[in-house]
């Protein structure tokens, strides 16, 4: 369970990391699921909310048989549009395309190829508007002399004026778009009737795949109530003709749509763009004036609106194609209303040429014997379900990146955080080991009490620290131990030699004995410079700083070493005028004082003096000690103040050992001082300087 315990612990870091990566990878992928089920939420509610309505439309006309009932007989009213904007009159079907469903063929036969035409017929303001669409594979366009009209192709264009007389129109095309258009009589020459004072017909000429078509403008002021009207193609190559009424003498009224279908229909279409009424032969018996497209709002100039604006047209373009708008008007609207005329409900989707899509549906209206007497159909912008899909994925994109700031703000807190436990973790181990190496702590205190992957690291660390410290606790009593165990021994050889000296002995053993007696010497001396060693740092504790005058100090100090050296060494002070106080303990700092001395004349060369200088930094005292001699390895400097290092190869002159102890005792009682133990080569190369630094007492 311990081992189970453990385990958990240490993939529990790993495991949170995973988790808060699978939490931000999954927020957008919700986020498309949530758009996707709102997106086909939408379209299904849209097409059962139209698919309802376009019942409900063709429910009100049911068996209304006298509203829809049409003949297809030669003279059937000619279905009129009513434009939402004017016509340019160019020649250019393109202008045509959302009304081309409503053109008239003729000859009215399926599928027929041979010479014929089309007219569609428009209504805006004070003006008609006519598309007539010849299909000649061989269109002459001669600009010759023209008298007469059997050997041209023309279109004849009839109505009935104001008066009720007949104005009949011979529409020549001609190259580069240009028809001549001549008032003619009733035996269609141009000679026999007076020029119109003002033409009250434009005529524009386009050459098409197969033939051309030829857009008209007409002032109402000159039709009459009825607006009756009569197309002819006559084709000069052939000598044939074809009229609309083929042979009847009749006109075609344009007032084809019911009223009282126009005002069932005008009340009903108050939350669809466009409903119109058809009879079995696909006749428009009534309509609804298609609603505009809503004006967009201008784009703000800040630059905040203008990223708004372009994320929101691409989200819109995005929503269009994710919507499926697909096929093209014309096609379309024929299919639906063929296979409503069956019986049968359909829908479609299509896209609009002013942009933009449209939902269609296509009702069957019944009679009482359950025939098909007529088709409603419904036609619904797109443009308000992309508006609430626009929204919806608005909302979505701020919620996503809410949440994914939120998230993310959470997994930078999350690695701040572990970020600073680690670097506590980092400066408290680093505050365990003194400049010298050595451990001030047996353990580590922060971060162990945490259950986790860096609780486990300061718990191992923890461990290794409370190793060391016994391990350094240890090596650092044995001196002490060594001193006590080796004492005891080191008495009974001495107490021995001093019994055997007490008999008579020759020279040559009393030689030996001596020997002995100086190793024991030499033995006792040091195990008491490692005693000292060991104990001083714990009899520091014990002392307590005073003010003290280093120059006073220095100079009683200098004048007694002097006096101890007698001719051998000389010891020189250079010291100061004024006072130099500081916080120590005297008999510490002559302690430290006499290793420096001892080692500076270890190292002199003969002959030259030691010179111990007070001099003055800032904020610091500096006690120096000079020798010339051999200079030192500077890489090697900061090494000489570590215990057990020596740079000697042999003993003294005085026959004691040196272990490296006396430097050390130095460096510990400046840092007990709060100062430092530092060394130098002389900038004339002639020797070393040590120098011992002590915080000036302001």
């Amino acid at each position: 369970m311990a081992e189970l315990g453990k385990r958990k612990r240490r993939f529990k870091f790993s495991f949170q990391v995973l988790s808060l990566l699978m939490i931000m990878g999954a927020v957008p992928w919700f986020g498309y699921q949530f758009i996707s089920e709102a997106k086909q939420f939408l379209d299904s509610g849209q097409l059962i909310s139209q698919e309802q309505f376009g019942r409900s439309v063709a429910n009100t006309f049911y068996n209304q048989k006298k509203s829809l009932n049409l003949s297809l007989a030669a003279g059937a009213p000619l279905p009129k549009t009513y434009l939402s904007t004017a016509i340019r009159v160019d020649g250019s079907k393109q202008d045509w395309q959302d009304q081309s469903y409503r053109t008239t063929v003729f000859p009215q036969r399926v599928r027929f190829d041979g010479f014929g035409f089309s007219v569609a017929v428009g209504e805006h303001s004070d003006s008609l508007y006519g598309l007539i669409d010849v299909r000649d594979i061989d269109p002459d366009y001669d600009a010759g002399a023209i008298n007469g009209f059997d050997s041209r192709d023309h279109v004849r264009l009839e109505w009935v004026n104001r008066t009720g007389s007949i104005e009949r129109v011979a529409l020549v095309p001609q190259q580069g778009g240009f028809v001549a258009i001549f008032r003619v009589g009733a035996n269609w020459r141009r000679d026999t009737i007076d020029r119109f004072n003002k033409a009250p017909i434009e005529a524009v000429m386009m050459p098409t795949n197969k033939g051309y078509a030829i857009e008209v403008k007409i002032d109402k002021a000159y039709l009459g109530q009825k607006q009756e009207l009569r197309f002819s193609v006559f084709d000069g190559t052939t000598g044939s003709g074809l009229s609309s009424m083929g042979t009847s003498k009749g006109f075609h009224a344009l007032n084809t749509s019911s009223s009282e279908a126009n005002q069932r229909l005008e009340r009903l279409a108050k939350s669809v763009s466009y409903i119109a009424l058809y009879d079995i032969n696909f006749q428009l018996r009534a309509q609804t004036k298609a609603k505009p497209r809503a004006n967009r709002q201008p784009i703000p100039t800040t630059l905040w609106g203008a990223v708004t604006g372009l994320v929101d047209e691409a989200m819109i373009v995005l929503l269009r194609m994710s919507i499926g708008i697909v096929g093209d008007a014309i096609e379309t609207q024929e299919e639906i209303l063929v296979a409503a005329a069956q019986g049968e409900l359909a829908q479609a989707r299509w896209s609009s040429f002013s942009g933009g899509g449209f939902l269609v549906t296509a009702a069957p209206v019944l009679s009482d014997d359950g025939s098909v007497i007529g088709i409603v159909l419904v036609k619904q912008s797109t443009d308000e379900i992309l508006k609430l899909q626009l929204n919806s994925l608005q909302n979505i994109v701020l919620f996503s990146v809410i949440g994914i700031l939120l998230i993310s703000s959470f997994v930078f807190f999350l690695f701040w955080r572990l970020a600073y436990r680690v670097r506590k973790l980092r400066i408290e181990t680093a505050n365990m080991v003194n400049k010298e190496g050595r451990l001030v702590a047996n353990k580590m205190v922060g971060q162990v009490d945490r259950d986790d992957s860096i609780g486990d690291l300061a718990r191992s660390f923890s461990d290794v620290v409370s190793k060391l410290h016994e391990q350094q606790s240890f090596m650092a009593t044995m001196p002490r131990t060594l001193s006590h165990e080796i004492k005891n021994p080191l008495n009974a050889i001495s107490t021995s030699l001093e019994n055997i000296s007490d008999y008579p002995l020759d020279d040559e053993i009393k030689g030996y004995i001596d020997i002995a007696k100086r190793g024991l010497h030499r033995i006792e001396s040091i195990l008491s410079k490692l005693s000292s060693a060991a104990n001083l740092e714990q009899a520091l504790t014990n002392d307590e700083l005073e003010p003290l005058d280093l120059n006073h100090f220095l100079t009683l100090y200098c004048q007694h070493q002097h006096q101890l050296a007698g001719q051998k060494v000389v010891i020189n002070y250079v010291g100061i005028k004024n006072t130099a106080l500081v916080q120590a303990v005297d008999y510490r700092l002559e302690q430290a004082l006499d290793k420096l001395l001892d080692n500076a004349k270890d190292f002199q060369r003969q002959g030259t003096p030691i010179i111990v200088r007070l001099r003055a930094d800032k904020f610091d005292w500096f006690i120096e000690v000079e020798n010339q001699g051999e200079q030192i390895n500077l890489d090697e400097a900061d090494q000489l103040f570590q215990s057990m290092v020596t740079l000697r190869t042999q003993a003294s002159a005085g026959g004691d050992g040196h272990f490296g102890l006396g430097l050390f005792v130095v460096q510990t009682i400046a840092q007990f001082h709060k100062g430092a133990a530092q060394v130098s080569n002389l900038k004339d190369g002639s020797g070393v300087c040590f120098s011992i630094k002590l915080p000036t007492q302001f």
